[in-house]
């Protein structure tokens, strides 16, 4: 895992992280038509990217898939 602090965007290794059920959920979050505003970041999840933004988010369905995150990368 990799911070960078000017930014605070953590980076990851979906590849060694993502289970399936992370997989699952990524995609169905890209497709939520009422998370709009996040489609961009969440992509950047497949490539590794943690934007803080979506840290910051209190939608329960992306606190859950970073939850996920949080719980392999630390």
């Amino acid at each position: 895992m990799q911070t960078n602090t000017q930014t605070e965007i953590i980076r990851f290794d979906r590849h060694e992280i993502y289970t399936d059920e992370m997989m699952d959920l990524n995609m169905k979050l890209v497709r939520d038509r009422d998370l709009k505003e996040y489609t961009n970041i969440l992509y950047g999840l497949f490539d590794g990217y943690l934007y803080p933004r979506l840290l910051e988010s209190t939608n329960p369905k992306i606190q859950k898939l970073i939850n996920l995150i949080n719980q392999k990368i630390k």
